[in-house]
């Protein structure tokens, strides 16, 4: 039986206590995914890397190279230290990042020295290239975050082997959910605390409603990237049948991503006018919440689900799958609407069902909006902070 994660208390505690760290401190982040790839990540690096400038920590971004960054501020693009070149892979329903190239493993080391992190923080150190090369070079203390749940263990058979003994280097292993935590111990065998992800809580709750989708009609939102495992297949084919029951409902899909094709081509002809993809808007996606009724995310699998705290953040009434890391964020018929994922129907009923009731929208928006303050980045960046300085001072 799995213990419950030490950090569920210090997580209590820290947010109760809300102290500022008593320390500077110098740290590598090492990641496979930063801007523009576009993912719970990112968006982790960039907004942790905002707060540790506020609080007068040095950082450095040490990612694959060739991908320029897109809106990122000059104080963190001036810390990215690239290595190498960033390729597209697909995997486990998704398209991730690995890098590639001649000489990584003596640039990491060069790097590392030059720079004299206090501590590095590798994030999905289960997967290479650039964790496990950090990993095998690290001349500092090492935390690794872990985002991913699997789903099945075929890649965990083929390499626990390799991978364990470099996790077994970390001094400190944190799972963004319980649930998270729970599977890579299985397979692992390893201990894990739990410090989740955050979102800028205010900033997605200063949205506007946009002009040209401001006309009446309700509207259906997808907001995340345009992949299989995201469930935005599962959503066209239901808002397909949403809609000629309901045509006074719009479905907007905000991303992108190279299978972006593959879901445009699944629209039928005839709603081609009423399905709109809006491509990426960064700047404008708390823009895009506020102009939505009902907000849809319904991934096969997730470990954490930080899409949703952004429609919580917005208090917009949510329909999510009925997964365990979205039941740790929200609770069904009070914060959300659960559906099994992939299911078509139960979909498309809690579709037609918030259409046609805005006072259940409005309960389950302003419900959402009063349970995510404790995932704010201030919040969040503290307990990791925290966490540092325990590392730090054994």
């Amino acid at each position: 039986m799995y213990k419950r994660p030490k950090s569920f208390w210090f997580f209590a505690y820290t947010a109760l206590h809300n102290r500022e760290p008593p320390f500077r401190v110098k740290i590598g982040i090492v990641s496979e995914y930063f801007s523009p790839t576009i993912g719970g990540i990112t968006e982790n690096i960039h907004h942790f890397a905002r707060e540790l400038l506020h609080l007068g920590h040095d950082f450095r971004i040490i990612t694959g190279g060739g991908l320029a960054p897109k809106g990122i501020e000059p104080s963190i693009s001036d810390r990215i230290r690239t290595i190498g070149r960033s390729i597209p892979v697909f995997s486990n329903g998704s398209c991730g990042r690995a890098t590639y190239g001649f000489g990584l493993t003596r640039k990491m080391k060069r790097l590392l020295a030059e720079e004299q992190f206090d501590l590095l923080h590798l994030h999905s150190p289960t997967f290479p290239a650039l964790p496990h090369i950090a990993i095998m070079q690290a001349n500092a203390p090492m935390v690794g975050t872990f985002h991913t749940c699997m789903g099945n263990d075929i890649y965990y058979r083929l390499f626990r082997g390799t991978v364990k003994p470099m996790l077994e280097r970390l001094s400190g292993r944190i799972a963004v959910s319980r649930c998270c935590a729970e599977e890579n111990h299985h397979y692992m065998g390893l201990d894990f605390d739990v410090i989740p992800n955050g979102v800028d809580v205010g900033w997605w709750a200063r949205g506007k409603r946009i002009p040209r989708f401001d006309d009446g009609r309700v509207n259906v939102l997808f907001l995340g990237r345009p992949d299989t495992r995201n469930g935005l297949d599962t959503l066209i084919r239901a808002f397909s049948h949403v809609h000629p029951k309901r045509p006074n409902a719009r479905l907007i899909i905000v991303g992108d991503g190279p299978l972006r094709f593959y879901f445009e081509n699944l629209v039928p002809a005839a709603l081609r006018e009423h399905i709109v993809f809006v491509g990426t808007a960064t700047d404008e996606r708390a823009d895009y919440l506020a102009t939505a009724d009902v907000f849809v995310f319904t991934p096969t699998i997730a470990s954490f689900g930080i899409t949703i705290i952004e429609g919580m953040s917005a208090g917009r009434a949510i329909i999510a799958s009925d997964i365990e890391a979205f039941r740790e964020l929200t609770t069904h018929e009070e914060s959300a609407l659960h559906v099994p994922p992939q299911d078509e129907a139960a979909l498309e009923a809690a579709i037609v069902r918030l259409i046609d009731d805005e006072e259940l929208r409005a309960k389950l928006g302003s419900t959402a909006a009063l349970r995510v303050e404790r995932y704010d980045w201030k919040r969040v960046t503290k307990l990791h902070l925290e966490y540092y300085e325990q590392i730090l001072g054994e």
